[in-house]
């Protein structure tokens, strides 16, 4: 299943007008109908892993405008006819339209998730949940994607809300600024218009800027916010206030702007992929084209285009599009819990028809009904009630996913097991003799390093000085260092111990997913190349060589840039195309190392769990754990790629024996055949799929000392 975050198909429903009437008898528009059904297509298709849409996340660029153009021509039309605009009556029709349906959904998520969700994970859903309900999930998922260290939203039934709040932001601000504006001056509608049309070049002309600007280097913030989004609600605003001008386009004109409107959509939905910089610049093919539609379903519905999207089959599909988008991405996440996060093509057409179901369903049952109830329509106060009341129905069932929260972990109180991890009692097939783990699945989640400051997430670009990062013995003699991403932090308990022992004083920088060879990096997280890793990796070379008596550095990194690395025309590589670039940028890298210490050790990456350690001990009785052990077949020494490009530059570098490779992958999973994931000690030795725990990690000093023993030796 597709990971990219996209947004429901929240326009407006076609009971309401579906094109602005400025003027009496304003037509209807069936093409907006057939446009919503290409949109929500696109979405529900990329979402489905169909591989040539996988940039069909544009759709949501394409409601957006829809949204713009709607809302726009709605409240400009009550402007011209009344002078001012009727908030009471205009939110409450927003929350008939939207809050029923959404709350239904919201409601059926979280009883899904608490019957499928490990009971670990629940709380994270839970916080999705309520911020879909209380219309902030663009924000929460902003917040979340900057935690390189929390866990992934892609299991959550509530990621698609995140774009319904977008809209839901729009519908509270947009109105407010146009009763401004119409404050401002005089009444009469030529002036108001001209000044609706200066605010909406501001607002729209600005957010451009901020989307462009921050999608190379805020990522998340730009995809998520409102503030960066903004500019294609008003992109579709614009079409609105323009609309006289629109009608004096000629037919033939017109047809040929239809033909490349759906043009530039199609083209992005194919040529687009989740390496795209998105939305910034990129969002001007989709966005370009709905407004080129618009623009042409003005003179040209029914021919052309236009013509095709008003047939009735893509009219319906448009009708419940805002229910099937609702839908479709819940359905997609139960389809995968189920299949254990890897569904067969088969189930998720399964996931994908059983969405298309409910949405017809609740469309009929929900949607309409109450949309088009003549009590709610009567008095705006009952739609605002019925509003109020589903908001606490939905925060109600975000509430009932936290009680597993309840108890925080005091990570300081966790057992210091000094019994080596590798040396404790094992049977005979190397699996440890131990009934139950000496630690929680909570425990286990919440006990990671994260030294403040030496230890640093996406924004960072400056390594501390280097007294703020000493570890080990500050009166040690001897000098190490350890550098890396967040898979040379994991082992930061180990390596302190091990530098208390030893008498050293250990220096430790860290960044999340940067690992300190001098390569260009792809964030998918952020989906952005990741300039600020190049100046922390100088910043910490720069560090290094303040130091006198450095002997040794300790360079630990993730098998993750096998898949993440960029190319020399800023391509994402391939695990095969990793390899060269991967050996140029470590001949420069283990050069300069070699230049600032006596010995350079790179940290081989360790096994990997197919899936998450304490959200799988979570289900299980404390002495099941033995269910979450998974085979180390496939599963270890995942970075071949990058420790045979490596071996390859100390060769050519000529570093001989100052170059060395660490492999602690029998200390993690001692057994010939399976990885266990508790210790022969008891500790929990994940905290997630990949990191340690921070109590396994200190625990396994010892045998990370005579490991590195056996390197001098």
């Amino acid at each position: 299943m597709q990971s990219r975050d996209v947004a429901p198909a929240s326009a407006p429903a076609p009971a309401e007008p579906v094109g602005p009437r400025l003027d009496a008898g304003r037509r209807f528009r069936p093409d907006i109908e057939g446009m919503r059904a290409v949109a929500v297509t696109l979405v529900v298709l990329y979402h489905a892993g169909v591989p040539f849409l996988s940039g069909g996340y544009v759709g949501v660029d394409v409601f957006f405008v829809l949204s713009g153009f709607l809302i726009t021509g709605l409240l400009l039309d009550e402007v011209r006819r009344s002078g001012t605009i009727s908030l009471r009556r205009f939110y409450a029709r927003r929350a008939r339209r939207l809050l029923p349906l959404a709350a239904l959904v919201v409601v059926a998520s979280a009883a899904a998730a608490y019957l499928l969700v490990p009971p670990l994970d629940r709380p994270r859903i839970g916080v999705d949940a309520l911020g879909a309900a209380l219309y902030a999930a663009n924000w929460r998922y902003a917040v979340g994607a900057t935690d390189y260290l929390g866990a992934d939203s892609h299991d959550s039934p509530f990621l698609h809300f995140w774009s319904l709040a977008v809209e839901e932001q729009f519908y509270v601000v947009w109105p407010l600024l146009i009763l401004l504006v119409v404050a401002l001056g005089p009444k009469g509608w030529g002036s108001v218009r001209r000044r609706v049309t200066v605010g909406l070049v501001l607002l729209g002309g600005g957010s451009l800027v901020l989307s462009v600007l921050l999608t190379p280097t805020s990522g998340s913030w730009a995809y998520f916010g409102l503030h960066t989004r903004a500019w294609e609600l008003a992109a579709g605003a614009a079409v609105a206030l323009a609309l006289p001008l629109c009608e004096r386009l000629p037919r033939a004109v017109a047809l040929v702007a239809a033909a490349a409107g759906l043009g530039l959509v199609l083209w992005s939905a194919v040529a687009y992929d989740d390496t795209t910089l998105f939305p910034g610049i990129a969002a001007a093919a989709p966005v370009g084209g709905a407004v080129l539609l618009l623009v042409a379903g003005t003179v040209a519905s029914g021919a052309g285009v236009g013509a095709l999207l008003s047939r009735p089959g893509p009219r319906y599909v448009g009708r419940i599009s805002y229910a099937w988008y609702l839908w479709h991405w819940p359905c997609l996440v139960v389809v995968a819990l189920l299949a254990d996060g890897s569904p067969t093509a088969w189930q998720l057409v399964l996931g994908v028809v059983a969405s298309l179901v409910l949405s017809v369903v609740s469309h009929v049952l929900v949607e309409d009904p109450v949309r088009r109830n003549r009590w709610l329509s009567a008095v705006p106060g009952r739609s605002l009630a019925l509003g109020a009341g589903l908001t606490v129905l939905t925060v109600g069932a975000a509430l009932l996913l936290q009680p597993f929260a309840s108890r925080d972990v005091d990570v300081e109180r966790l057992p210091d097991l000094g019994t080596p991890a590798a040396s404790a009692p094992v049977d005979e097939d190397g699996v440890p003799d131990v009934d139950v783990p000496s630690m929680t699945a909570e425990e286990a989640r919440a006990d990671q390093a994260r030294p403040s400051g030496c230890y640093v997430s996406y924004p960072g670009t400056e390594a501390p000085p280097v007294d703020d990062c000493v570890f080990g013995d500050p009166e040690g003699e001897e000098t190490v260092a350890l550098i890396g991403d967040s898979h040379s932090i994991h082992w930061l308990p180990a390596f302190d111990e091990m530098a208390r022992e030893r008498g050293q004083r250990l220096l430790v920088w860290g960044k999340t997913a940067c690992p300190s060879v001098d390569i260009d990096v792809w964030v998918a997280r952020q989906t952005r190349a990741y300039s600020e890793c190049g100046q922390w990796r100088t910043s910490v070379e720069e560090r290094l060589a303040e130091v006198d008596d450095l002997t040794t550095v300790f360079v630990a990194r993730s098998k993750g840039y096998t898949t993440a690395t960029l190319g020399p025309d800023g391509e994402v590589l391939d695990e095969a195309g990793t390899g060269p670039v991967w050996e140029a940028a470590a001949e420069r890298t283990l050069g300069r190392l070699g230049d600032l210490a006596d010995r350079v050790v790179v940290v081989q990456d360790t096994p990997w769990s197919p899936q998450d350690v304490p959200s799988c001990l979570s289900e299980q009785e404390p002495s099941g754990w033995r269910a979450c052990n998974f085979p180390r077949e496939g599963n270890v020494h995942l970075d071949t790629v990058l420790v045979e490009a490596e071996e390859r530059a100390a060769a050519t570098e000529g570093l001989g024996d100052r170059v060395a490779w660490l492999d602690m992958t029998d200390a993690v999973c001692p057994g010939p055949d399976e990885c266990t994931v508790v210790a022969p000690n008891g500790a929990v030795v994940y905290a997630d799929d990949s990191h340690f725990t921070n109590t396994w990690s200190r625990s396994a000093w010892t045998v990370l000392s005579e490991r590195v023993d056996a390197l001098a030796r």
